[in-house]
């Protein structure tokens, strides 16, 4: 016979399940980012890191930093869960460094030049003081992570081994051009962004591209040696910065570099279940490409 006492004792119990907190199944057991931070011009500045699985404090590690887009933040970036798992089970001896960039201001974002580049290389410099890591990064990202990334490999080559950038919204070739989502080709960088009259042309979520301090740097061409950094360059065909993409990879090859391009069936930043294997993809080839330009 059920009391009325052991009635409630039940009742409570179910609806603390019912209303605990869902825990996320996408972040696998030993995926906890470390919090670590430092002082960058003034401000304290964020960043995490997940080491492997089974860390070892006598050997060397690649530092795979892996950059978030402009809608997220790095701790949430979930193409890196994905592929801190896969690093671990494929044996690819890395740390994974995730920095926390600025987000309200997009164009420093975008462009290394304009900040966090630099705040990217201390970062790595503080790292480096407490783990033993190999001299080169290997450096991903997508959407605006994928702009970064780009850029920072072809701006400085002595640090890269290898680049994965994926679904940029913009790219700069080698050779000094823009590429621009739902727009194109842009010859000269620094006389289209210096018009706003210009603005219209583009998606409106790139019209902060038209100021002066990314009129002057959109169209650097790239570093001397860039020729030397393998790139892996993917876009789904879903997405509407597919076409410029590919132009970029052409762009590249066009100028010598070694490329690998793939390009799934996905949309821009989609979470919805059917695109959920193809965008396993992103994470698949990028840590098979790190794996065979670092010979792990």
């Amino acid at each position: 016979m059920i009391t009325a006492n052991s009635f409630w004792k039940c009742f409570i119990a179910l609806m603390t399940l019912l209303t605990a907190p869902l825990v996320s199944v996408a972040e696998p057991p030993g995926f906890e980012p470390l919090k670590r931070t430092l002082q960058y011009e003034g401000s304290e500045r964020t960043y995490y890191m997940v080491l492997p699985k089974e860390y070892d404090s006598n050997k060397t590690y690649w530092p795979l930093l892996v950059v978030h887009g402009g809608g997220g933040k790095a701790k949430e970036n979930k193409r890196a869960v994905s592929m801190r798992r896969l690093a671990d089970e494929w044996g690819l001896p890395a740390i994974m460094i995730l920095p926390e960039f600025i987000i309200h201001d997009k164009p420093v974002s975008r462009f290394p030049v304009l900040g966090e580049g630099t705040f990217l290389k201390t970062l790595l410099e503080q790292v480096r003081v407490d783990y033993k890591l190999h001299e080169k990064i290997l450096l991903t990202g997508y959407s605006m992570g994928g702009q970064f990334t780009h850029r920072f490999a072809l701006q400085n080559p002595d640090w890269i081994q290898a680049c994965a950038t994926f679904a940029a919204g913009t790219w700069s070739t080698p050779d000094g051009r823009l590429l621009v989502q739902e727009y194109g080709e842009v010859k000269n960088p620094e006389e289209f962004l210096s018009s706003i009259e210009n603005a219209p042309k583009v998606t409106e979520r790139l019209r902060d591209l038209f100021e002066p301090r990314t009129a002057e740097i959109a169209g650097l061409p790239a570093a001397e040696g860039a020729k030397q950094i393998p790139f892996l360059v993917m876009c789904g065909t879903l997405d509407p910065r597919h076409s410029i993409s590919i132009e970029f990879a052409d762009s590249l090859r066009d100028a010598g570099f070694s490329v690998e391009t793939e390009w799934p069936r996905t949309p821009h930043g989609s979470r919805l279940p059917e695109y959920r294997a193809e965008f396993e993809r992103y994470s698949e080839h990028a840590i098979r490409f790190f794996k065979n330009h670092t010979g792990d």
